[in-house]
C-alpha cells in the first residue's frame, strides 16, 4: 500500500506542477488579452463621445425639421449636399435625370432618393442605430473624396440653410470620425478575439487538468485514509504480539519453574519411599538398641557413648 500511494503521489506531484506551469501561461495570456482590451477601450473612447454628440445631433431634429427639407421645391446645393452623403452612407443609390444643361444626357441625383428616405418615419431611427461597425470601405472613401472635402460640408454652413440638415452634416462627420478609429480598433480587436478565444482553450484544457489533479488527490486521500486504517490495524496486531510474547515468555518461565519442583518432588518422593522402605528396620534396631541400652546406669552409659 506504501508503494502505492508513493506512485500515485509522483503522479499527482507530476500532474500538479504541469497544472502550475499551464496557470502561469494562462495568467500570460490572460494578462495579454486584458492589455489588448484596455487598449481597444483607450481607442474607442476617443470615438464614443464624437458618437454621442452625433446622436445628440439628431434627437435634437424634430418630425417638422425633417418635413421642412422634405418639401423643399428647389432645396440649396448645401442641403442636397448632406442629403446625397446620407444616401451614400445608407447605400441608397441616386436617379438618373435628364441634364438640364445637355439635353439627351442624364445626370445621377439624390434628391429624389433622398425626398423618399425623408419621408420614412423611421428614418431618424435608422440613423440612431445605424451599423457604424460595418460601413464598407468604399463607402468611407467616397464619402471622404467627394462630401468631406468639400468646401460647403462644414456644420456651421450648412445650418444657414436648414437646422435639420445641419444635424444631419455632424452625423456624416462623426460617423467618418468613429470609422477612423474603428478601422484602427478592428485588427486590435480581432486580436483581442484570439487571444480570447485562446486564453478560452487553455482555461479549458487547464480546468480539465485541474479536474484530473482533483481526482488523483481523492485518490491519495482514499490511499492514505486506507493506510491510516492499516496501521492502526498493524498496531494493533503489533501489541497482540507482544502480548502474546510476554505471555509465552511467561508461561516458559513458569513451566520451566514446574520443571525443577518436578525433579525436586520427584527425589523428595523417592527419599520418603526409602525411608518407608527402612522403616521396619529402623524400628527393629531402634528397639534393639533401646533393649540393650536399658541396663546400664548413666554413668555407665557415658562411659559407652564417649
Amino acid at each position: 500500500m506504501m508503494q502505492e500511494i508513493e506512485v500515485e503521489t509522483a503522479i499527482a506531484d507530476k500532474a500538479a506542477a504541469q497544472v502550475r506551469e499551464d496557470q502561469k501561461v494562462a495568467n500570460v495570456q490572460a494578462a495579454a488579452a486584458e492589455e489588448l482590451k484596455k487598449d481597444c477601450e483607450a481607442d474607442l473612447a476617443l470615438a464614443l463621445p464624437i458618437l454621442e454628440d452625433a446622436i445628440a445631433a439628431l434627437n435634437t431634429l424634430k418630425p417638422a425639421d425633417i418635413t421642412i427639407v422634405k418639401s423643399m421645391k428647389n432645396p440649396p446645393a448645401t442641403v442636397k449636399l448632406v442629403m446625397a452623403a446620407v444616401c451614400v452612407m445608407k447605400g441608397i443609390p441616386p436617379d438618373k435625370i435628364p441634364d438640364p444643361d445637355n439635353p439627351g444626357r442624364k445626370i445621377l441625383d439624390y434628391w429624389g432618393p433622398s425626398k423618399r428616405i425623408l419621408g420614412d418615419m423611421g428614418f431618424l431611427d435608422s440613423l440612431r442605430n445605424f451599423d457604424k461597425d460595418n460601413i464598407p470601405v468604399a463607402t468611407m472613401q467616397k464619402i471622404r473624396k467627394e462630401y468631406l472635402s468639400h468646401k460647403d460640408f462644414k456644420p456651421h454652413i450648412i445650418a444657414k440653410a436648414s437646422t435639420a440638415a445641419e444635424g444631419l452634416c455632424k452625423w456624416i462627420i462623426a460617423m467618418d470620425m468613429y470609422d477612423a478609429v474603428a478601422k484602427v480598433v478592428a485588427p486590435k480587436k480581432a486580436k483581442l478575439e484570439a487571444a480570447e478565444k485562446e486564453f478560452s482553450q487553455t482555461m479549458a484544457i487547464l480546468e480539465e487538468k485541474k479536474a484530473t489533479v482533483a481526482r488523483l488527490e481523492a485518490r491519495l486521500a482514499e490511499l492514505n485514509e486506507a493506510l491510516e486504517e492499516a496501521n492502526i490495524k498493524k498496531k494493533a496486531l503489533e501489541d497482540d504480539v507482544q502480548l502474546c510474547i510476554d505471555k509465552l515468555y511467561r508461561a516458559e518461565k513458569l513451566i520451566g519453574g514446574l520443571g525443577g519442583e518436578k525433579v525436586r518432588w520427584t527425589a523428595a518422593a523417592a527419599n520418603l519411599q526409602k525411608l518407608f522402605d527402612n522403616l521396619a528396620g529402623d524400628i527393629l534396631v531402634s528397639c534393639g538398641i533401646i533393649a540393650y541400652l536399658a541396663p546400664f546406669t548413666l554413668p555407665a552409659l557415658q562411659i559407652v557413648l564417649l
